[in-house]
């Protein structure tokens, strides 16, 4: 209750900007889509939020810029049109799987090898990599959006 009392109050008084850190800490699904509904109408209306969560399918659902800090440090700052645009995971079958490093090419994050499988995430220059996975006579090419749950844990492992 205290939450929603401290949210109804700031949402009163119709600030052009508001700070919120994990918002939605406390409330049932109910009032948490409550909560994410307000938020996107106000930021329609022109108030900018600044929300801070570690829910990241609320983040995903309302955002529009994404920053991602990591021990105190800004791991990404995108926009989430881009993110979508531009992440993607290609997982790969090989009769004799290439080495990783055979595909650690510009805008490839990540690559991991489980026996004749091989899984490349991109944050950029996909059809590279596909290329690639053509040149090593791969078998099976399979090309996924990834979403900002994927992209979080990337860049949380990796420093």
């Amino acid at each position: 209750m205290r939450t929603k009392l401290g949210l109804l109050i700031a949402f009163a008084r119709q600030p052009e900007l508001l700070i919120l850190d994990e918002p939605s800490e406390g409330l049932d699904p109910v009032g948490i889509e409550e909560l994410l509904e307000i938020l996107v109408a106000r930021c329609s209306e022109g108030t900018t939020v600044f929300f801070s969560s570690h829910q990241i399918a609320e983040v995903e659902r309302i955002a529009d810029q994404v920053c991602i800090l990591h021990a105190g440090r800004l791991v990404l700052d995108s926009s989430l049109d881009d993110l979508r645009q531009s992440y993607r995971r290609i997982d790969l079958i090989f009769p004799s799987v290439p080495a990783e490093h055979d595909f650690r090419i510009m805008g490839v994050e990540d690559v991991r090898t489980r026996g004749h499988q091989m899984s490349v995430l991109a944050s950029r220059n996909a059809d590279a990599v596909i290329a690639r996975a053509h040149d090593f006579e791969a078998t099976s090419i399979d090309v996924t959006p990834v979403g900002l749950r994927d992209v979080f844990l990337q860049k949380v492992k990796e420093n």
